[in-house]
């Protein structure tokens, strides 16, 4: 089961470090760097999410329950952009 396991993370590592290239090395140029645009940006915007979720969890909690509220009304339109 281990050993299957250790399998299983060794083809999942090595398809997302250079499955892509293979994937998509004899598609068509505009496909390929419109698929390569969009993982950028979601990887991007994926590592911004997650340092300002860290950055906020460093800030001093406010005395009221409204800044989850305030917070998730702040990001609503970027969410949906």
């Amino acid at each position: 089961m281990r050993r299957m396991l250790n399998r299983s993370r060794f083809w999942l590592v090595s398809l997302a470090a250079g499955g892509s290239g293979l994937v998509l090395s004899n598609c068509d140029v505009n496909v390929r760097d419109t698929v390569l645009t969009g993982v950028e940006g979601a990887a991007g915007t994926l590592l911004q999410t997650f340092i300002t979720a860290f950055f906020q969890t460093l800030e001093e909690p406010e005395e009221t329950g409204v800044g989850t509220v305030k917070a998730i009304l702040e990001m609503i339109p970027d969410f949906f952009a």
